[in-house]
C-alpha cells in the first residue's frame, strides 16, 4: 500500500520513521446519514500494535496512548473537532504479544464541503506528532436520493447491546485497508441508500446491483456480480460479500448501483482495492487462448516480451509477471501475456500489443547496450512509460561534464514541466543511467549537478548542490529552461 493514498474511500496509511517504534497505523473514514439526524461521518483507525511504545500505568500493567485529534475546517473557520486520548490494551510486561487495535468515531457534520486535518502523537514519545490534510464532500440532505460510502468488512454480528460499531441491526469491525493478501478468502461491505421513497415514489420497486469489476477495463469479474429488488424506503442497507478464494492478482472496483424499473441508472458509487493471489490464474480473458495472437510465441519470445512490458505494468503485475518467469511454464506465460493486454483493450488485445511492440522496437534500437535490451535501460523505461518526451537536450562533449541528455515533458499525469537527466559516467557504453528527476517517485537527486560534472571537479564539501568551479558547462539552464 502507498503511504499515502486517495482512492475513492479516502484511505492512507500513517506512518513514520522517525518514531523511535515506527508509528504505524492505518486510516479511513465514510460518510452517511441519518433521517433522524441528518449527515456523520464514521472514521476507522487501525493502530499496528509493535509500532507505538509503552508504559507501566497505575493497573501496573503496560500501556500504549496515542492523542488523536479530527479537525473540519472551511477557510480559517473550525466547524468541528474531536480530540481524544487512544489507549491500547494493557500487557503484563513489553515482551508480551503486541496486538494491533481499532478506534471507530461517530461525528455529526453538515453537507458542505471541509478540509478535514488528522493529527497523530504517541504520547510516549518526544516526536512530534504525525499530520495530514484531505478534502471530504458531504451531499446528503432529505430530499436527495443518495448513496453512502461503502465500508469494507473485516467482520460482522447481529447487535446484542448497541455501541459505535452498531449500524442497523449489525455490529459491523471495518477493515482498513484497500489490500487483500492471498490468505483472505471473502471481501464484504455495506453501504446504504436513502430517500428512494422521495424520488421514485412510495413503496415502488427498484433494482439494487452489485459486482467486482476490473479497475483498468470496468469489466465485471466472471459470475462476482449479484443483484436484489428492493421497495422503496428512507434508508436501504446493502450488506453483501463475495468469495475472492479464485480472484487473481489486480486491481478491482466493488461497484454499486441502483437502477429503476426500467433499468435507468440512478445511483453509483465504487471502491477500489488490491488483491494478491499468485496461484489463481486471471480470469478476466477467455481460459481458451489457442486462436489468439500468443499461441504462436516460443517461450523465449515470451520472456522477452513480458520483460520489456515491465515498464507499463503494475506492482501486483510486476509481481506475478516474475513468478510466471521463474515458473518458465510456457501455457501460464501465454495466458498471463494475453491477460495483460486484454485488461488494456478486451476488444483488441493483439493491437495493442501490436503498438506496444513499435515502441519496444525503437528503445531497443536507440538504447540498446552490449548487456541490456533497450527496454531495460532508464532511458527506454521512461519512453515506454511516459511517451516521447516534447524535447530533448543532448550534450555529449561539455568540458568537464560527463555525457547527458535532459529529457522534457510537458506534462505526465498530473504533474506538468517534468524533467529527467541522464548521464553516461562510463563514457563507453550507451546506458546513461537516470542521474534525477523532479517528477515524484522517480529518482531525486539534490546532488545531481555536482555528480554530473564529478568528471573534472571533485567536490570538497560532500553536501554540496551545485559545483559551479566548471568551465563551459550549460545543464542547470538547460534544466530550468528547456529546449
Amino acid at each position: 500500500m502507498k503511504k499515502i493514498s486517495s482512492l475513492l474511500l479516502l484511505l492512507f496509511v500513517i506512518t513514520s520513521s522517525s518514531y523511535a517504534q515506527n508509528l504505524k497505523a492505518y486510516f479511513t473514514h465514510c460518510t452517511f446519514y441519518s433521517p433522524s439526524s441528518g449527515p456523520y461521518i464514521e472514521t476507522y483507525l487501525s493502530i499496528v500494535g509493535n509500532s507505538i511504545n509503552y508504559v507501566k500505568n497505575e493497573n501496573n500493567a503496560f500501556q500504549g496512548s496515542i492523542e488523536i485529534t479530527y479537525l473540519f475546517k472551511q477557510g480559517e473557520e473550525i466547524k468541528q473537532f474531536k480530540k481524544y486520548n487512544l489507549l491500547s490494551p494493557e500487557l503484563a510486561d513489553t515482551s508480551s504479544e503486541k496486538v494491533n487495535f481499532i478506534d471507530q468515531q461517530r461525528i455529526s457534520l453538515p453537507a458542505g464541503s471541509y478540509e478535514f486535518e488528522i493529527l497523530m502523537k504517541d504520547l510516549n514519545s518526544s516526536h512530534p506528532p504525525f499530520k495530514n490534510n484531505q478534502i471530504i464532500n458531504i451531499n446528503y440532505n432529505d430530499k436527495k436520493m443518495a448513496i453512502s460510502d461503502i465500508e469494507l468488512i473485516e467482520s460482522l454480528s447481529k447487535t446484542t447491546s448497541k455501541s459505535i460499531i452498531s449500524k442497523n441491526g449489525y455490529d459491523i469491525i471495518p477493515y482498513t485497508s484497500d489490500f487483500f493478501p492471498e490468505d483472505y478468502e471473502k471481501i464484504a461491505f455495506y453501504a446504504e441508500i436513502y430517500n428512494a421513497n422521495n424520488l421514485i415514489g412510495k413503496d415502488e420497486s427498484y433494482l439494487i446491483t452489485y459486482a467486482i469489476e476490473s479497475y483498468e477495463t470496468k469489466e465485471v469479474i466472471g459470475n462476482l456480480k449479484g443483484f436484489s429488488k428492493e421497495k422503496t424506503k428512507a434508508v436501504s442497507i446493502i450488506l453483501k460479500s463475495f468469495s475472492i478464494v479464485d480472484l487473481p492478482s489486480g486491481n478491482y472496483n466493488i461497484n454499486i448501483e441502483a437502477r429503476d424499473k426500467n433499468n435507468e441508472l440512478l445511483l453509483q458509487k465504487k471502491i477500489f482495492f488490491q488483491r494478491s493471489n499468485p496461484k489463481a490464474i486471471s480470469t478476466l480473458s477467455p481460459t481458451d487462448i489457442t486462436s489468439s495472437f500468443v499461441v504462436e510465441m516460443s517461450n523465449n519470445e515470451l520472456t522477452d516480451y513480458i520483460k520489456s512490458v515491465e515498464p507499463i505494468s503494475s506492482a501486483i503485475e510486476l509481481n506475478y509477471a516474475r513468478n510466471q518467469l521463474k515458473g518458465n511454464n510456457t501455457e501460464l506465460m501465454q495466458k498471463y501475456f494475453y491477460n495483460f493486454w486484454f485488461t488494456r483493450n478486451p476488444e483488441s488485445p493483439e493491437e495493442a500489443w501490436k503498438a506496444y511492440k513499435k515502441e519496444v522496437d525503437i528503445v531497443n534500437k536507440e538504447f540498446n547496450t552490449a548487456i541490456k535490451k533497450g527496454y531495460e535501460t532508464d532511458r527506454g523505461r521512461v519512453y515506454l512509460k511516459h511517451g516521447k518526451p516534447n524535447t530533448i537536450v543532448q550534450r555529449y562533449s561539455e568540458p568537464s561534464a560527463y555525457p547527458y541528455e535532459i529529457w522534457h515533458y510537458y506534462k505526465v499525469t498530473n504533474f506538468s514541466n517534468i524533467r529527467f537527466v541522464f548521464y553516461n559516467p562510463d563514457l563507453v557504453s550507451n546506458d546513461f543511467p537516470l542521474l534525477h528527476s523532479n517528477l515524484p517517485g522517480e529518482l531525486n537527486n539534490p546532488q545531481w549537478k555536482v555528480q554530473l560534472h564529478k568528471r573534472t571537479n571533485q567536490p570538497i564539501d560532500m553536501e554540496e548542490k551545485n559545483n559551479n568551479e566548471h568551465w563551459g558547462g550549460q545543464s542547470d539552464d538547460f534544466f530550468n529552461n528547456p529546449r
